[in-house]
């Protein structure tokens, strides 16, 4: 039980149910997921890091980025597929997923500087 329930509560919090609908897409390093949720990289680090304590994502080094993805834990990824039905047509997690077509690693450090904002 005690799983089940620091599972919830990681998703609990808006911005780490968005992290996790996303990596539902593709794996994602952190400047990525900054750029999507517009949001600080030690924000996302702190969610990124509840979320992989509570067993839903994983992370892997690929070059010099992390990449974090969601888990390969059939029950985590069941209970996880079972909340996104009832958010399917959520705006906000909509605009996400279209955005995250936009980011690229290659990209990340000019928009983590502020150079590709306006």
């Amino acid at each position: 039980m005690k799983r089940v329930v620091n599972i919830m509560k990681a998703l609990g919090e808006e911005n780490r149910f968005r992290i996790v609908m996303m990596l539902r897409e593709r794996a994602l390093c952190v400047c990525e997921i900054c750029s999507v949720l517009d949001i600080s990289l030690s924000t996302v680090s702190t969610h990124l890091k509840q979320l992989t304590q509570a067993g839903i994502l994983k992370s892997q080094k690929d070059g010099r980025w992390v990449v974090y993805a969601w888990t390969d834990v059939p029950s985590v990824r069941d209970l996880i597929e079972r909340v996104r039905k009832e958010v399917n047509d959520e705006e906000k997690l909509n605009n996400d997923l279209l955005r995250i077509r936009e980011v690229d690693r290659k990209s990340c450090g000019t928009v983590l500087r502020g150079e590709g904002r306006e």
